[in-house]
């Protein structure tokens, strides 16, 4: 269903009688209620059962190397021009030290998805056309990309690696996610292996860190499924999708939010939280999933031994 900020503030002030029926809320409280939305979308992704898509990421292996940095957060700004039809971004007053290869960019004139594919003494070349002409120095926005340049996942939920070299292409391995006591319970962290059979995810900010074992000696790809990151409304009109259920639940949700701003220490009705359990579980039943006991091929996934070896190997094969 499509809604808007403002459809979503309107409800919720109307659940608490702040807003009569046709009544729309003004410039200053729509805004006041906007960033508390945002809030509340940025917590909701902290919840896996409220998080309604299981997003795949896809990226390739490099033998020999099992530390990987992930995310690609916002890294600055920088001044320049562009031409319509040309991909070079000219006349960079002051170079930024962290702009690197990889970075995304973005800024009037520059298209969608455009990353920096080089870097000279006062050019950025970027990997798509400008779309507009910007002779007067703007402001460019750039990240700074981890060696996996997608958004910051805040857990990861299962995945598995696919040999793509050979001749076993497109065979897929099981990839167990471990906690931190696994990870530091492996002897011999660096230990070379054909692929990777576990990994362990370090959600540190800006940039986190996936760590695998054993260490590939080949080539291939990783497949990662991670939950979905709400994003925020960046105007009162900005349209999203989402899907059924969504709209009441963030309108009821906000009512919750906005209570006791506009209505101090008075105790709040019965009904409205009633209404936010019930918006709230129809939401997370929507989502919920049936696990399933993960069944390995022991010759695939290895087992652990009983003997001292297991100090070496980290009680994988």
């Amino acid at each position: 269903m499509s809604a808007t900020a403002l459809d979503v503030i309107t409800g919720a002030l109307r659940r608490i009688n702040e807003l009569a029926a046709g009544e729309t809320p003004d410039d200053d409280t729509a805004n006041d209620a906007l960033a508390v939305l945002n809030d509340l979308l940025d917590s909701l992704s902290n919840e896996h059962l409220a998080c309604y898509a299981r997003v795949e990421n896809i990226f390739a292996l490099t033998s020999g190397q099992n530390i990987y940095t992930v995310g690609n957060p916002a890294g600055g700004t920088f001044l320049g021009t562009v031409t319509q039809g040309s991909n070079v971004i000219a006349n960079v007053t002051a170079m930024p030290a962290n702009l690197a290869v990889g970075a995304a960019v973005s800024g009037s004139g520059i298209p969608g998805g455009a990353t920096v594919t080089a870097i000279g003494a006062n050019t950025v070349t970027m990997s798509a056309n400008a779309t507009a002409t910007y002779s007067v120095l703007f402001q460019i926005t750039y990240t700074t990309p981890g060696n996996i340049a997608i958004q910051r996942p805040l857990r990861v939920l299962t995945g598995f690696t696919r040999l793509t070299t050979s001749g076993i292409s497109q065979v897929d391995y099981p990839l167990d996610v471990i906690g931190l006591d696994q990870w530091s319970a492996i002897g011999l962290k660096n230990q070379p292996g054909p692929w990777p059979k576990v990994l362990y995810y370090d959600a540190a900010v800006p940039l986190g860190t996936f760590y695998f074992f054993p260490n590939p000696s080949q080539g291939g790809e990783v497949h990662l499924w991670t939950d979905n990151l709400f994003t925020d409304f960046l105007t009162l009109n900005t349209p999203v999708t989402l899907p059924q259920g969504y709209t009441r639940f963030l309108k009821v949700a906000l009512a919750l939010e906005l209570w006791p701003e506009y209505k101090g220490m008075a105790p709040m009705p019965q009904a409205l939280t009633e209404q936010y359990k019930i918006a709230k579980a129809a939401v997370k039943n929507l989502n919920a999933q049936a696990q399933n006991t993960a069944v390995y091929d022991r010759a695939i996934a290895g087992r652990a031994r009983n003997d001292a070896g297991w100090i070496l190997h980290g009680g994988f094969n």
